[in-house]
């Protein structure tokens, strides 16, 4: 639960006191912020929230949180709305403003300098409001925690008058996941650290995407249980022994999610993980944040193929799953049924989520009934029809990842999940949670092709979470896809590629793109976006102007980066400086993703998938040079400053070390290769000796820096696939010589 207290005294106060400094009481500014008698817990969460922030931010404050205004204060904040603070009230009168439930309200009262209120059109958007006063006196909220101003200052709260609305009212994160290296690996006290700073960012949606084969569901169809429970596709990781960095696991063995360390059984992982997501869940909602799960309803872990006769092995990693095939149409019965049983087992474990995302496959193998499910789908449609021909020759002639024969697969798939969902729905119990209030319906990743008819395709009330490419580089090259979505009949999201997976382990930044595409979703009337990535490590910036922007409608990358290394470091030419390293950094990633997208993808093969003879690629230098630049801007601006941002910078700057000897190493695995078909042994052995080395010293880097589960994931990632199969082929290459 997130804490309350009715009289607490701020840790810069006290420890003032125990100094000796402010022993004179007149010295003390006496303050008071109080919240209602009868007010939500999220806003007495608001309460301890200011109370704290104010007594570092200021000197010689001692800050007390009260239900009720003392008799003689000195000064005053009153936190919550007319609805939930009768001081509130009071002091307001007829004058508080008229806000959405996502409004922020931060005004000195008129009449008196010395109070101060702080509400919102909901409770939630009177936390925002604490943050947004945090923010506009010089806090700067980033993932691993808070950056204050270096000094404190006199205490003064006047001269306050906000009135804000959010230009994006759906703004969500994503979590859960998969692969070791992403909030998979989490624990739930690291989630809730991470959801705490994602509140401060107002972040108010969170989706917990899972995937068929995680440990978070039980449910039985047609005499099978579901028995696969497993994490980043069941792959395994140890860290002992030869592992190079393994300090940073604790003398463990294995690296795991802290909270399924040691278990065995997939019943007991099944139990743990409803325990994890459970948890999570709660952490999301006393934040104030809505919670949804992201399923894929068309796919089922492998036992269950016994129970659907005529499916067959779905194309993903490690082929963990199922999906439909010939002998299941759009209408078919035994689907249906395995459909409700899956949909209903997740509605009655989580009782409380409040939507439920539907993702269509990403591989949508199920396209032989594209005729059928055209059909059912005009039916349906209250005016036009469509046409499957013009459709088939929309997805294949345009140049995304989803194009040609893939392309026309994609869309003919999307049409029969989407006429299969129109059946499923027929049952309006399905998304009944127990209580009989009904859950929220998106539905994600419908084919482009189809967005120009999407409020009239997906099912009555639903919302959409849209997929375009996995760039944000690729999507914004295609934005005029935007365009076809029908926004304003339709409440519609867009799935927004912070960093990907395909780009893999390396440091990634897209937020010039994403500036594009915000810019676009705000003149077009979408609602809001979803954000995709897996290691949060150099997102900062990026996230930063994200949470910026969604409620600032013309601020662009440059303006907020700049901003906020300038406010952090207290240089201005630092920050200008680290405005160019984003630049270096985004240059890299595009370079990656145009060229090679799949280049650091976090698999088995990753690293020796370069073992080949060919000649090394011209922009490999490029991308190269670009990280060096990236590196020498870093710790240009390290030295230049002192402050929390110094830290932060230091963690950038190692990170980018070790890019370049990750990215040296590949170059000695393809000059290995190269030398090996020459017929030079010898040389061969030279260069993977020093792919070894820069590999250890990779590693080694992370390992002197890493601070969460996504560092020593990417740790354990790095030995699997990259150190040990590179050793095992130095040592076969030396027993040939």
């Amino acid at each position: 639960m997130i804490g309350n207290q009715s009289s607490v005294s701020t840790w810069a106060a006290a420890l003032l006191m125990v100094s000796g400094l402010g022993m004179r009481a007149e010295a003390v500014e006496q303050l008071s912020v109080v919240y209602g008698p009868q007010a939500p817990q999220i806003e007495r969460y608001a309460a301890d929230e200011l109370a704290g922030m104010l007594g570092r931010l200021f000197r010689d404050v001692e800050a007390s949180v009260v239900e009720k205004i003392p008799a003689d204060p000195q000064h005053v904040v009153l936190v919550g709305s007319p609805d939930t603070n009768p001081a509130v009230r009071a002091a307001m009168q007829s004058k508080w403003p008229t806000v959405t439930d996502q409004g922020l309200v931060i005004q000195t009262k008129d009449a008196d300098k010395d109070t101060l209120i702080v509400g919102g059109g909901s409770p939630v958007a009177t936390l925002w409001s604490v943050y947004e006063l945090g923010h506009r006196l010089g806090i700067r909220y980033l993932f691993r925690g808070d950056i204050y101003p270096n000094e404190q200052r006199d205490f003064d709260l006047s001269g306050h008058d906000l009135v804000m609305e959010p230009e994006l009212r759906v703004r969500t994160w994503r979590t859960v996941n998969d692969f070791a290296v992403g909030p998979e690996s989490w624990g739930l006290e690291e989630h809730r650290e991470f959801l705490r700073q994602l509140a401060k960012m107002k972040f108010n949606r969170v989706m917990l995407s899972v995937y068929p084969w995680h440990p978070f569901v039980n449910y039985e169809f047609g005499g099978v249980r579901k028995q696969t429970a497993k994490l980043w596709f069941g792959e395994q990781y140890p860290v002992d022994g030869d592992t190079v960095g393994k300090k940073v696991f604790g003398g463990a063995e294995l690296f795991e999610n802290p909270d399924f360390a040691g278990i065995e059984t997939s019943e007991e992982m099944t139990a743990a993980g409803i325990n994890h997501l459970l948890g999570l869940i709660d952490v999301a909602h006393e934040l104030g944040m809505s919670v949804g799960i992201s399923i894929s309803a068309l796919e089922f872990p492998r036992e269950f193929q016994s129970a659907l006769p005529g499916s067959r092995v779905g194309r993903s990693l490690n082929q963990l799953t199922i999906v439909p095939a010939a002998e299941q149409g759009p209408t078919d019965e035994k689907l249906l049924q395995l459909v409700r049983a899956k949909v209903a087992a997740y509605v009655k474990t989580y009782p409380n989520i409040d939507r439920l995302y539907l993702t269509l496959p990403e591989f949508p193998e199920w396209d032989q009934h594209a005729e059928k499910a055209i059909a059912i789908l005009n039916a349906r449609l209250p005016s036009g029809t469509l046409d499957l021909e013009e459709l088939i020759a929309k997805a294949s002639e345009r140049d995304l990842i989803a194009s040609g024969s893939r392309g026309e697969q994609a869309m003919r798939g999307n049409l029969v999940g989407l006429a299969f969902l129109h059946t499923l729905f027929e049952d309006e119990t399905l998304l009944k949670r127990p209580d009989g209030s009904s859950l929220g319906l998106v539905i994600t990743s419908v084919d482009p092709a189809l967005f120009p008819v999407l409020d009239r395709i997906v099912p009555q009330q639903a919302e959409t979470l849209n997929f375009i490419d996995y760039t944000a580089r690729r999507v914004a090259e295609h934005r005029e896809l935007l365009r076809d979505v029908p926004a304003n009949k339709l409440n519609s999201q867009l799935i927004l590629t912070l960093a990907d997976d395909n780009v893999g382990i390396l440091p990634q930044s897209s937020s010039q793109s994403i500036g594009t595409l915000l810019d676009d979703l705000k003149l077009l009337g979408w609602q809001g976006f979803s954000t995709r990535y897996w290691v949060p490590a150099e997102l900062d910036p990026s996230v930063y102007f994200l949470a910026r922007a969604s409620w600032e409608r013309d601020l662009t990358p440059q303006q907020a980066q700049t901003e906020l290394w300038a406010t952090t470091t207290g240089n201005q030419a630092a920050a200008e400086r680290l405005w160019i390293a984003w630049e270096q950094l985004e240059k890299a990633t595009n370079l990656i993703d145009s060229h090679d997208l799949g280049f650091a993808f976090p698999v088995r093969g990753m690293l020796m998938k370069q073992y080949i003879a060919q000649p090394i690629p011209e922009w490999w230098q490029e991308v190269n040079d670009a990280f060096t630049q990236y590196l020498v801007e870093l710790y240009r601006a390290h030295g230049a400053i002192d402050g929390g941002a110094k830290p932060v910078l230091f963690y950038y700057a190692k990170r980018s070390e070790y890019v370049l000897e990750y990215l040296g190493a590949i170059k000695a695995v393809r000059e290995a290769a190269l030398a090996k078909d020459e017929g030079d042994t010898e040389g061969a052995i030279e260069h993977l000796e020093q792919a070894l080395e820069l590999t250890f010293n990779c590693i080694n880097t992370l390992s002197d820096i890493a601070q969460d589960q996504s560092d020593r994931g990417l740790i354990a990632v790095l030995n699997e696939y990259a150190y040990r199969p590179l050793l095992a082929e130095y040592e076969k290459t030396l027993d040939e010589e």
